[in-house]
């Protein structure tokens, strides 16, 4: 049973490292043994469907997928079991549409895939149905779990009958499935979607996932209008993940979690504190500095706030600093990460706007700078005015130490950036390439990396690729609904009624990110929103790569403000202290956030110069 409970941990951090070593077999011959391998990127692919779908089942198991809480937060006790029965309930409806979907699209592949000997692609759709069979067991023992905890929740049994029931009259009894079909009953018309759009927003607030929400809105609209068309675009939900450039996501999420076991956060801490702690704020600035070296090697917000995070903090406090300051600039310091490269919210905006990832990358590096310079000169303020005291200088000595400790750990950044601009490698190598050198550094540099934290690295990258995987996949599916009925063209219409011209149209889309990044987590948002953004940018003739860059950055304001700021939530989690404190103690730090939003959203060219000159 054991072995049973574990069985995705290991076969998906074993897959994990298969990926990483083909990748890695890829890269040598390509730039040693100048013969570039014809299989590689095809099984890396195929193999990464399998790990996302496995990392999603983890998801489950753990109860971890995105969701938007703050509204069944304030719903009285009785109410709350209500909304989360439901909750259950639309997961358990998403799972068994996953395992009908898989079955029906499993039969109907039949295409070769030529780079990989001219095997069958039910290979890559057999995923679907193998995993989501997976996933309703981890759902039923999670059920299983919270019925022990509280005996408000539905019973796994309960669960078990149902899904026989349904998966019996979905696969024998077809013709009894037509009584779902709203369209026999009701003409929704053009007005279909909007139902479906309404629907979506009402259940992702009582706090069904995002995903999982996304994907029974969608099944909605279908059944509202074309049901017949429903299985052709299901095949969205398996191919969305049959992706190279969206390999790099894992890679880098693995590149930042071996930062953190390898010892690579410490040595650029003390870097940085050597380097900056003796200036009025310097533990501060000590905190910000850092999460720019390590931006450069995570390009995640939240591996920064919770890697780098407790170290920060626990300087701060002992230097004399509040709770609240010590929190504030961690979580104002960690947005950082997506914007210096290398990022996965461009990278995952490169694959949406179908822009180049190199460009993005050298875009989001001087508004990343602007952002570091702005937080330090408010941390300067903030320390001044409330008198807190310097460390000691370091010596010429201290500082040389601390640099050659550290030196490993700044030469990632440069491997990367330098890496892509010159030509060797794609973003997705880069990404293997970071991966590979941490696992080095780690192992033999720095000597506190070994093989059991290694597979214990990947199977946690696995688990938080997971996350991500169920967002592309039922986002995408979203998309087919959203692709048919043209809201991208609806939206313009209404934008072009209302502005203007270029700046109005950024103004408003700045105001509308704003106000939905209070509500929404980040990655959803960019997910949700963006494709329907994009078409509109265009129409108006605004630089795609400015455009990343810019709701970039406005969506990490939304993880530093409540109710949904999840760095917020990070950043107390690992500092001990109350959200409330967190929040407080960010606001001062927003002002220059804010502000530079306002400096690029009026001067994009702060952001096109560089990648315009170096790109063209």
């Amino acid at each position: 049973m054991k072995i049973f409970n574990k069985l995705e941990e290991w076969i998906g951090g074993g897959l994990f490292l298969i990926i990483f070593l083909i990748l890695v077999t890829q890269i040598f011959f390509r730039q040693v043994l100048q013969s570039p391998l014809i299989w590689s990127e095809e099984l890396a692919k195929l193999l990464f469907v399998y790990v996302g779908m496995l990392g999603i089942s983890v998801a489950i198991r753990k109860q971890e997928h995105v969701y938007i809480d703050f509204l069944t937060n304030l719903m009285p006790p009785t109410i709350r079991k209500i909304a989360n029965t439901f909750v259950q309930l639309i997961v358990f409806l998403g799972v068994i549409f996953f395992i009908h979907f898989g079955i029906k699209n499993f039969l109907g592949a039949n295409f070769p895939i030529d780079a990989l000997g001219g095997i069958s692609e039910k290979w890559i759709y057999a995923s679907l149905p193998i995993i989501s069979a997976l996933m309703l067991i981890r759902f039923c023992q999670a059920q299983d779990d919270n019925f022990k905890q509280d005996k408000s929740f539905l019973p796994a049994t309960f669960f078990i009958i149902v899904a026989v029931v349904l998966l019996a009259i979905l696969f024998c009894f077809p013709d009894w499935f037509k009584v779902l079909r709203i369209s026999q009953y009701i003409k929704f018309g053009p007005n279909a979607v909007y139902v479906a759009l309404g629907v979506w927003l009402v259940i992702m607030f009582l706090g069904v996932p995002v995903g999982w929400s996304l994907l029974i809105a969608t099944l909605l609209y279908f059944s509202m209008t074309r049901w017949n068309v429903v299985n052709a675009a299901s095949d969205k939900l398996v191919m969305s993940l049959n992706s190279f450039p969206l390999l790099a996501v894992p890679f880098y999420i693995l590149t930042g979690i071996l930062m953190n076991t390898g010892g690579i956060t410490t040595r650029i801490f003390n870097f940085a504190k050597a380097l900056l702690g003796h200036y009025t704020g310097g533990m501060g600035h000590v905190n910000i500095g850092a999460s720019l070296l390590f931006s450069g090697m995570s390009g995640s917000a939240l591996a920064d706030a919770g890697g780098l995070g407790q170290l920060e903090i626990k300087a701060m406090r002992d230097a004399g600093y509040d709770d609240d300051i010590c929190g504030g600039v961690t979580a104002a310091s960690c947005i950082i990460g997506p914007l210096v490269p290398p990022s996965i919210a461009m990278i995952i905006y490169g694959v949406i706007a179908n822009e180049s990832i190199a460009k993005l990358f050298v875009a989001g590096f001087v508004p990343g700078v602007i952002v570091t310079i702005a937080l330090m000169v408010m941390n300067y303020y903030v320390a001044k005015k409330r008198g807190y005291p310097r460390t000691p200088k370091a010596t010429m000595e201290q500082l040389c130490k601390s640099f050659k400790d550290a030196f490993w750990a700044i030469m990632t950044p440069i491997l990367i950036i330098g890496g892509i601009f010159s030509g060797l490698f794609s973003p997705t190598e880069s990404a293997v390439v970071a991966a590979l050198y941490s696992v080095i550094v780690g192992k033999f540099v720095y000597k506190e990396l070994n093989l059991k934290m290694l597979f214990e690295s990947c199977v946690e990258a696995m688990s938080i690729t997971g996350v991500v995987a169920l967002m592309i996949m039922t986002v995408t599916f979203f998309g087919d609904m959203i692709a048919r009925e043209q809201v991208a063209m609806r939206i313009a219409d209404i934008f072009v009624a209302m502005a203007d011209s270029q700046l109005m149209v950024l103004v408003m889309i700045n105001a509308l990110l704003l106000f939905l990044g209070m509500f929404i987590d980040a990655l959803a948002l960019q997910f949700l929103v963006l494709p329907m953004l994009i078409p509109i940018a265009m129409q108006f003739g605004i630089d795609l790569v400015f455009f990343g860059v810019m709701t970039t950055l406005n969506m990490m304001i939304g993880i530093l403000t409540p109710p949904m700021g999840m760095a917020l939530f990070v950043v107390a989690r690992v500092g001990n202290m109350s959200v409330s404190t967190v929040t407080k103690g960010v606001l001062p730090f927003l002002v220059p956030i804010f502000l530079t939003l306002v400096v690029i959203t009026i001067f994009p060219q702060i952001i096109t110069f560089v990648p315009n000159l170096l790109l063209p």
